[in-house]
């Protein structure tokens, strides 16, 4: 059968899982793994997407990643090719280090969120490596547990267990708990079409907004991040120093909001050159970008 094209779309979230070619190892020591976080962070921070969860097995990678502007093709090519040269240089050794192509399962975000992180962050107790997650150096979970600091984007699934960091951590924890001993979820593998994790409703939703893309006209970018700036404060009365302060008011965090969509839609500026311009956080603005939330 022949293969799917990829859904790919700003703020789709996947779980990816790739393999070493023929089940062989892809890390053969401690090295090996870190030198592979330390270039995930590298690509995250360059392409601006967000992290949930990673666990590093010796012959396999779980990760879950939502995207932003940067396509996931793009991101894995990166990842995969630079690991694989340094694992050919390393070890004396050519071709393929990683198995075909990676399984990259489109998810519905609000419904799997919370089960693929407890489910990734127990891999290492299921292949009988560990008894308790904590024990494994190479899962994010410890992230979550305040143990290691990292490159993961725990703060946001910590938020749904509760308000209270430390009331959300002790809540995450017994959570994953009460996963040991279940076993693997064929669910999460056995996806629809192929290539999704969701209900019929979720399928529909994604495949709409993908002819949505594919359909809508190009847009003439053609004004500058001062143009935009411009023409907010005419609209809002709302003025540059207004709109680059700390202010919470609510004109102002508006303008912000419409400052930031219309700099992405008319102007060829990346999410770095807005966060600079509004000093702030680019990854902010393209987790605010993704989230349609206006308050920056």
């Amino acid at each position: 059968m022949a293969r799917r094209p990829r859904v790919e779309y700003p703020g789709a979230f996947y779980h990816v899982i790739t393999r070493g070619n023929n089940r062989e190892d892809i890390f053969l020591g401690r090295g090996d793994r870190r030198r592979f976080l330390d270039k995930l962070g590298e690509y995250k921070e360059r392409y601006h997407f967000l992290l949930y969860a990673y666990t590093l097995m010796r012959n396999h990678i779980h990760l879950l990643i939502e995207t932003g502007d940067v396509p996931l093709s793009k991101i894995m090519q990166g990842i995969l090719q630079s690991h694989t040269q340094y694992h050919n240089k390393k070890y004396g050794t050519v071709g393929h280090l990683f198995q075909g192509r990676y399984k990259a399962i489109l998810c519905d975000r609000d419904a799997y969120l919370l089960e693929l992180v407890r489910y990734i962050h127990l891999n290492p107790v299921r292949a009988g490596i560990v008894e308790d997650p904590t024990r494994y150096h190479w899962s994010s979970h410890r992230i979550f547990i305040g143990l290691e600091g990292g490159i993961v984007d725990y703060e946001f699934v910590l938020r749904l267990f509760h308000r209270s960091k430390e009331r959300a951590i002790m809540l995450y924890e017994n959570f994953v708990r009460e996963g040991i001993g279940i076993g693997r979820r064929e669910e999460f593998y056995l996806t629809q079409d192929q290539r999704f994790l969701g209900e019929e409703e979720f399928i529909e939703k994604v495949k709409s907004k993908v002819d949505d893309i594919e359909m809508r006209e190009e847009v003439k970018k053609d004004k500058t991040l001062q143009d935009i700036q411009e023409i907010i404060e005419d609209i809002t009365s709302v003025s540059k120093e207004e709109l680059i302060g700390r202010s919470r008011a609510k004109t102002i965090v508006e303008a912000r909001g419409l400052f930031v969509y219309l700099g992405r839609r008319y102007t060829k500026a990346s999410n770095r050159e807005i966060g600079d311009f509004l000093r702030r956080d680019p990854t902010i603005v393209s987790y605010l970008i993704r989230h349609k939330t206006v308050e920056l």
